[in-house]
């Protein structure tokens, strides 16, 4: 009977025991899942913030490098291989005395160098000898041949539109900080050097800017074609001093209208496919290009129009 009783009372108090537990284990258990659910949330609410954080980078990203892709003056990419595909599938015949100069580019290229570089190279000479037509026989003056030259490159890099709006950024912050400088009274080379200081501090200005507002067609430029625009308002500065502003002026947009030639030259797919294939006709054909327009002796083609009044006489 005694052994009943405690049986029971055992089997009571292990009752009022695991009763009493079992909220608590409830509750813990609770608590330890809706941390759990918390934290998952939490991980998947900071995953979900960075994936919309990185998605407009990984955007800008890519319209950069599509920019950059369509770069003729890159060592790599689509373009570089565009051309290296085409000159492989496109083999010289059998070396003669015609083709020696393609056999050393084919081979050249397939030991790995840069087939836009082989390209800029022979396609340079074809600018400046179009830039020396503009000149005698058209009438266009410009900045001489060497800033109409490198300013149709920065352009083929940067594109005509982006680079034409960074080119008169940086020309009407060179007039107005020459303004500035006139009144310091300093020496033409420290002068010089101010613009560029001001010039350069506008163009920092304008990337941040850019990037800020995610402008890629700014972002996109290296600093190869930018240099190269911004040393360009030296020859500008160096017109209106010798001459006068309206020269300056004239001599710029000169200038313009035949780099703008001079870049679409150098992006036309079709002629960088000719001049690779054909270099030696190239390179020989604007030897005699640059003979016969130097050669010439008559009236260039403006003057016709400026001197009209005498010619009907």
């Amino acid at each position: 009977m005694k052994s009943l009783f405690l049986t029971a009372l055992v089997f009571l108090l292990s009752t009022f025991v695991l009763s009493a537990r079992l909220p608590h284990q409830a509750v813990a258990q609770v608590q330890d899942e809706q941390v759990i659910d918390l934290s998952v949330a939490t991980d998947e609410a900071e995953a979900t913030g960075e994936a919309e954080t990185a998605s407009p980078s990984a955007d800008v990203e890519q319209k950069i490098q599509e920019q950059t892709d369509n770069d003729i003056t890159e060592r790599t990419g689509p373009q570089r291989s565009r051309l290296t595909t085409y000159l492989t599938e496109n083999p010289p015949a059998e070396l003669s005395w015609h083709n020696f100069l393609q056999h050393a580019i084919y081979s050249a290229v397939t030991n790995g160098l840069s087939a836009n570089i082989v390209v800029l190279l022979i396609l340079f000479p074809v600018i400046t000898s179009v830039i020396a037509a503009f000149r005698h026989l058209i009438g266009l003056r410009g900045f001489g041949v060497y800033a109409p030259a490198v300013l149709s490159v920065a352009l083929a890099s940067t594109g005509i539109t982006t680079g034409l709006i960074v080119f008169f950024i940086v020309l009407m912050t060179a007039l107005i900080f020459r303004s500035l400088t006139r009144k310091l009274r300093l020496q033409y080379l420290p002068r010089t050097a101010m613009l560029l200081w001001g010039v350069s501090l506008v163009v920092l200005l304008l990337m941040i800017f850019s990037a800020m507002y995610e402008m890629t067609f700014f972002m996109a430029i290296s600093i190869f074609p930018l240099l190269i625009i911004m040393l360009l308002t030296e020859n500008f500065i160096e017109t209106q001093l010798m001459s006068s502003q309206s020269q300056a002026v004239r001599l710029t947009i000169e200038t313009v209208l035949i780099a703008i030639v001079g870049s679409l030259i150098i992006g036309s797919e079709t002629l960088q496919r000719t001049v690779i294939l054909n270099p030696e006709a190239t390179i020989l054909g604007v030897a005699v290009i640059n003979i016969l327009v130097g050669k010439y002796a008559g009236l260039r083609f403006l003057e016709y129009f400026r001197f009209e009044s005498i010619l009907e006489r």
